[in-house]
């Protein structure tokens, strides 16, 4: 009970503080635009759209980290410290404090990727379908690439398509994005609470646009390859993944090494926080 005063607090200001209404809005709005052309597309090609397009999100460095960065908007100002939570933090002591600081993190990176994987379809509604295969639209994007001429900027990997089912692609980047916005929001944390405030968001947006970097630098090989070992968001990116005869991170790595720092990261927060003077009236 002690950690959920803390995280409900957190919660509750998404109502007060404007920086969650225009988080939402910024990807309702961003979301439509990247996915409005492909209702025309599949019109064109006359076949409906399957719903398999959030794993494909990450594949686009160039359109997936200006989304990517809501999250880092989000919990920018973290561990959330103001004079509400100072009167929390008297009453339930530093670790409970903080306990509940990782959970309201928890809590937020869960509601982001599922608000991303509702919006990855909920614009495609009036050409949508279900089905177990991606679909000849999908496929049709990410070996032709017509969808261009129909405003649809996402580029589609046909290597992740062919490394899972969509449901498995879907259910692994689901997963991954949880464990790698929970890390990167405890990064955030580590660096606000030892560093001066603002060093996480700075520290956490290198961390975000490493994607982008490596798809920019694809040219060197070498020097990406030792990138993408430790750049969390590019862990999402399955046709990045499990090479490992090219040296590249398999499926494994992608998957529990953000688990396993994030639970490292976690405890060593939570034993160190008795350390940290927390000056929360100046916050």
């Amino acid at each position: 009970m002690k950690l959920l005063r803390s995280c409900k607090l957190n919660i509750l200001q998404w109502r007060i503080n404007p920086k969650y209404a225009f988080v939402a809005m910024y990807m309702v709005l961003y979301m439509w635009y990247e996915t409005q052309g492909f209702v025309a597309y599949s019109r064109a090609l006359g076949y409906p759209v399957r719903p398999w397009l959030f794993p494909l999100l990450p594949c686009d460095p160039g359109n997936f980290v200006p989304i990517f960065l809501a999250f880092v908007l989000l919990v920018s100002d973290a561990p959330f410290r103001n004079r509400q939570q100072q009167f929390v933090l008297l009453r339930v002591g530093k670790g409970a404090w903080i306990g509940g600081q990782l959970m309201y993190i928890l809590f937020t990176s869960v509601v982001f990727t599922a608000a991303l994987w509702l919006l990855s379809w909920i614009f495609l509604l009036p050409n949508l379908a279900w089905g177990n295969d991606w679909g000849p639209v999908l496929t049709t994007t990410a070996v032709a690439g017509g969808q261009w001429d129909y405003n649809a900027p996402l580029i589609l990997s046909y290597g992740c398509m062919t490394s899972a089912t969509p449901l498995e692609a879907t259910l692994w980047v689901a997963g991954v994005m949880i464990a790698v916005c929970f890390l990167l929001g405890e990064i955030m944390v580590v660096c606000n609470l030892w560093a001066r405030k603002g060093a996480g968001a700075v520290v956490v947006s290198g961390f975000s646009i490493l994607p982008l970097v490596i798809s920019v630098f694809a040219y060197a090989p070498r020097l990406t390859k030792r990138l993408l070992w430790i750049s969390p968001v590019s862990w999402l990116d399955r046709s990045l993944m499990g090479n490992s005869h090219q040296n590249l991170p398999s499926y494994t790595y992608g998957a529990l090494m953000p688990i396993g720092l994030g639970i490292a990261l976690g405890l060593l927060i939570i034993g160190t926080i008795h350390r940290c003077n927390l000056d929360t009236q100046g916050e």
